[in-house]
């Protein structure tokens, strides 16, 4: 039987425990996107929580890359000293850490003089805004993940994710929804999944195939024309054979608070259990299930009703970063989280209910 605090392994990274504190919004930059020190403070609180892995908030790869001027970025060596501070810090204190490596996509506001956000093909709705990117402009972003990747390596970072979901850049190119493209990125799952094979494939040569790189994907746009079953299971599985080290599998593409990843008011946990079981079932690597877990028993449940090999969290560790520690001690209550989904209004990193708090003590 699985138990959470035993040692999991993810392709080539082990981790000391089965639970992963997944990628989130942190608004931890300054305005130009270096590493400010509320950064090293979350992830100091995380690691001496007792999580196993701390997966960071996504990192823009390129000037263009990022929906808001807090957003941390990645793109050049500007960026490496205090981050690899903040790594030695995590490793000091037991956990690891994998950066996540993403682009935004049409979400995108943050631009690098073009005026406009890059998209698989021409959007203009709410939320969506870009323009179609050339083949060009698709090489250079390719190039740009490798060398971010590299980067990280450089900076003792245990590993990368590729963010292939939520409705960032990967997953519109993914996504039927957003990817109308005739050529070689478009049509079928063959072309619109290019895009993020020739990223996995960019990263693979610049860091080595021992290095740790994860996924995260959609297993379900939540939304009407997005991307379904048996595409997500067509790249899944070359990815697999590529030798990715573990996928972890999410939902929703964004286009509206019933298809966000992180719906407000839910009450039920482990809502997307059952696309990570699924696909357990069709590759060999490692897989991580994500979304709104807040009770122990749900955990070990999960991890007891197939082949997942972790779970990772993100809300309940926004407002409680040493929950770990508590579930290790024997306490079984449920995380303090509410799953208001509020989180998104703080100024700054943390839990909505307690900024409040302190707002009215004020």
């Amino acid at each position: 039987m699985k138990t959470m605090f035993e040692p999991a392994t993810l392709g080539n990274l082990s981790i000391k425990n089965r639970l992963i504190r997944s990628a989130t919004i942190e608004t931890a930059g300054a305005k130009n996107g270096k590493i400010e020190p509320l950064l090293g403070q979350i992830y100091d609180d995380l690691a001496l929580g007792g999580i196993g892995l701390i997966i960071t908030g996504m990192m823009g790869v390129a000037l263009n890359s990022c929906i808001h001027a807090g957003m941390t970025k990645i793109y050049d060596d500007s960026f490496s000293e205090r981050f690899k501070r903040i790594v030695e810090d995590v490793h000091k204190k037991g956990s690891k850490i994998v950066v996540q490596l993403g682009h935004c996509g049409a979400k995108a506001k943050e631009l690098d003089g073009t005026g406009y956000a890059f998209s698989p093909s021409d959007v203009d709705i709410p939320l969506f805004k870009g323009k179609a990117m050339t083949e060009t402009q698709i090489h250079d972003l390719v190039k740009a993940y490798g060398v971010a990747a590299q980067r990280c390596k450089e900076c003792g970072a245990d590993g990368v994710q590729i963010h292939a979901a939520h409705g960032y850049l990967i997953n519109e190119f993914l996504s039927p929804l957003f990817n109308h493209r005739t050529d070689q990125y478009g049509g079928p799952i063959e072309g619109r999944s290019k895009l993020l094979l020739d990223v996995y494939d960019e990263i693979r040569t610049q860091v080595g195939n021992s290095y740790p790189v994860l996924v995260k994907i959609n297993y379900n746009d939540v939304a009407e024309g997005g991307i379904i079953e048996p595409d997500v299971l067509w790249y899944c599985k070359r990815l697999d054979k590529r030798g990715i080290d573990a996928i972890e599998v999410s939902a929703g593409i964004g286009l509206d608070a019933s298809s966000t990843s992180a719906q407000g008011g839910r009450k039920d946990e482990a809502y997307n259990a059952q696309y990570a079981l699924r696909l357990t079932s069709n590759v060999n690597t490692a897989v991580i299930s994500a979304g709104g877990y807040r009770s122990p028993t749900k955990i070990i449940d999960v991890l007891n009703s197939g082949d997942i090999e972790a779970i990772s969290l993100c809300r309940a560790l926004i407002r409680e970063p040493d929950l770990p520690n508590r579930w290790e001690r024997g306490t079984s209550v449920k995380a303090a989280c509410l799953t208001c989904g509020k989180c998104f209004l703080t100024p700054q990193h943390g839990c909505f209910i307690d900024y409040q708090k302190k707002q009215n003590q004020a």
